[in-house]
């Protein structure tokens, strides 16, 4: 008979179906986009009937903070839509996956913060780190989650290898250029926001590469040391959800 321990991390600690796993995430992911505008407020000092122009100034003098909203958004959003494309082909999930998607979700929810210190402050070079920093650990934690999950065999068997290295590259290149903006920084934090723009060239050119690479990989390259995981209930079933990620 085996070890009681054994028996409870057989039943509790991984299993099938990630619903409640997408929908606490989406909830978290909803709740993020909507503090980022918390902090766009008009001062307080117009006046009871302020002119047309002092409110149009004030307005203009926001911009800042439209910026940092308007960055932050983009950021949040690109990250959900990673994380509902990596769900359609997860389909079972372990104590890993758990702790991978949770430390995930901690930086979605912490990334208002920055995302108001940058639009109080502006360029100065401990907030331009602690953006970059957040905005590149967030990445990584999509990519800790996807190559875990691939790893304990949670995901479907039509991921192939190709699929796999293509989601891997084309996670890389946010995390890359904040990264670098990081050392850039310590030099001028202004230019270290203006590489952040290299995200979009640098994810195109990332994509572009890793298609002609993997293309021609198959399931068939896939290394032996990815199977399912035998602790998990059900491990052996495929799940054929589409592998569309992009």
């Amino acid at each position: 008979m085996s070890d009681v321990r054994d028996r409870s991390a057989r039943l509790f600690q991984a299993g099938e179906g990630t619903d409640r796993i997408q929908f606490f995430s989406d909830a978290v992911f909803a709740i993020a986009l909507t503090l980022l505008v918390l902090d766009i407020r008009l001062p307080t000092d117009l006046g009871e009937h302020p002119g047309a122009g002092r409110v149009a100034s004030a307005l203009v003098e926001l911009w800042p903070q439209f910026f940092g909203y308007l960055l932050s958004f983009v950021v949040i959003a690109i990250n959900w839509v990673n994380h509902h494309r990596k769900f359609r082909v997860i389909g079972r999930w372990d104590s890993g996956l758990l702790i991978a998607n949770f430390a995930l979700l901690a930086l979605v929810a912490f990334l208002p913060f920055p995302t108001s210190a940058l639009a109080e402050y502006g360029a100065v070079t401990p907030v331009v780190v602690l953006y970059a920093a957040t905005v590149a650990a967030l990445n990584l934690a999509q990519l800790w989650l996807w190559v875990h999950a691939r790893r304990r065999g949670l995901m479907s068997h039509s991921v192939d290898e190709g699929v796999y290295r293509f989601v891997i590259a084309n996670l890389l290149a946010m995390p890359v250029i904040f990264g670098l903006s990081i050392a850039i920084a310590f030099v001028s934090a202004s230019w270290a926001m203006y590489f952040w723009i290299l995200t979009a060239p640098a994810s195109a050119l990332v994509v572009g590469m890793a298609r002609r690479r993997y293309s021609p990989l198959r399931a068939a390259a896939r290394p032996s040391s990815v199977t399912p995981d035998a602790s998990a209930p059900g491990a052996s079933a495929s799940n054929e959800s589409p592998a569309d990620e992009s």
